[in-house]
């Protein structure tokens, strides 16, 4: 896979999974300008959520019939035009629709995991999947603040539009630049919807390494969750900007994370995948002593998401890997469950944050990422029993 192409997909994938979370610093500037009620701009985030998880569901699996070469760039043009008219919103109905569309339309970066698997070679897939996801990871921590400095610069209506634009781009520059491959083979829709539930039946290590992920997802949800509460509350009272900048910190850890691709393609998955967890622990332990000082915040974020990636990339890879026939389908079987462990860790941590509180989120995420590690050597155990029996 050629360098350019690789960075190409990396910078289209944090651009289209950011496209989720755009909208969320606007908020204030939205009420002044379409008078609208925090329920109405509740919904605004939930339509791009549901929105998310219907393209998720019933648009990406596609990618295993249709050609994902041409598929990837004409959903990320789609979310580009739904940016646009966003964008030039003159009510709010008009942009509750766009909005929806924009989220079933941004999968393009989900398309791109897969499509990489595929164009790389045994010895360079590690590394060029976890560049691509780090990419998406630099994306969600870094499109709050983005789009907040450019709704601050040049007001709501011309930052969605320009971030509509940025995705019009990047289809016209990916078009043509994916190399051909084999036509995949016709399936009915329906049958093709039905068949990541079947294989994860007939595979429970496959759905186990999925729950494993999960709970990563839950704890990231919870994380990032708490951090909203405790910065805004007495004695710090933030603004959502001055939090948005905790995006920053995380990125540092999310780029030093591509050091995982190139161990994981050496054999060192199962390491990768101890050290990591026990990474995510210590972390959240260090960062439960936020009341002593902040910068244990700051060395949670940037460790937490460096294992977080370790967890993620290993797993997705082995998904991928495995199932190459079905990649789209166990990718979207993947990131739902994903998507549905994040909604439960902001409910949860919203539910409980005024009787658990901050260091009893962080001490709590702790232990579930100790358990997790666990599950995670009980699946591989159960795998190695069912191999021995079927080699005697």
């Amino acid at each position: 896979m050629k360098k350019s192409l690789l960075n190409l997909f990396t910078v289209a994938s944090g651009i289209a999974v950011g496209n989720l979370y755009l909208i969320q610093p606007l908020l204030g500037e939205l009420s002044k300008d379409l008078h609208t009620s925090t329920a109405q701009n509740g919904w605004l985030v939930t339509a791009t959520q549901v929105g998310y998880a219907t393209g998720i569901s019933l648009v990406l699996p596609l990618g295993d019939v249709l050609e994902r070469r041409k598929m990837a760039p004409i959903m990320l043009g789609l979310a580009g035009l739904s940016l646009v008219a966003a964008g030039v919103s003159s009510s709010y109905l008009m942009l509750l629709v766009a909005m929806a569309a924009l989220g079933i339309t941004t999968i393009s970066g989900q398309l791109l995991v897969p499509l990489t698997n595929e164009l790389s070679d045994d010895q360079t897939r590690g590394k060029n999947s976890a560049k691509v996801v780090s990419g998406m990871i630099l994306g969600i921590l870094l499109a709050r603040t983005i789009s907040g400095f450019l709704t601050n610069l040049l007001g709501w209506h011309i930052a969605l539009v320009t971030f509509g634009l940025f995705n019009l781009t990047l289809m016209l520059l990916m078009r043509n630049v994916i190399p051909e491959l084999p036509k995949p083979a016709k399936q009915n829709y329906f049958a093709l919807l039905a068949g990541a539930p079947r294989i994860l039946w007939r595979n429970p290590r496959a759905f186990g390494l999925m729950l494993v992920s999960a709970s990563a997802l839950f704890i990231f949800s919870v994380v990032w969750t708490s951090i909203t509460f405790y910065f805004t509350a007495e004695p710090y009272r933030w603004t959502p900007a001055q939090i948005g900048l905790w995006g920053l910190v995380g990125a540092a850890g999310a780029l030093g994370a591509r050091v995982v691709g190139p161990l994981l393609d050496k054999g060192y998955a199962r390491i990768i995948t101890i050290c990591a967890w026990l990474v995510f622990a210590a972390s959240l332990a260090i960062g439960s002593f936020a009341d002593t000082s902040i910068w244990f915040v700051v060395v949670m974020l940037v460790a937490m998401d460096l294992g977080s990636q370790g967890i993620n990339v290993n797993n997705q890879t082995r998904l991928l890997t495995t199932f190459a026939e079905a990649r789209s389908r166990i990718n979207a079987a993947y990131v739902t469950t994903n998507f549905i462990a994040a909604s439960i860790g902001s409910a949860v941590t919203a539910s409980l944050w005024h009787q658990v509180g901050w260091s009893g989120f962080m001490w709590l995420c702790s232990l579930l990422s100790v358990c997790a590690l666990g599950g995670w050597f009980a699946v591989g155990y159960r795998d190695n029993l069912r191999s021995k029996r079927l080699a005697s």
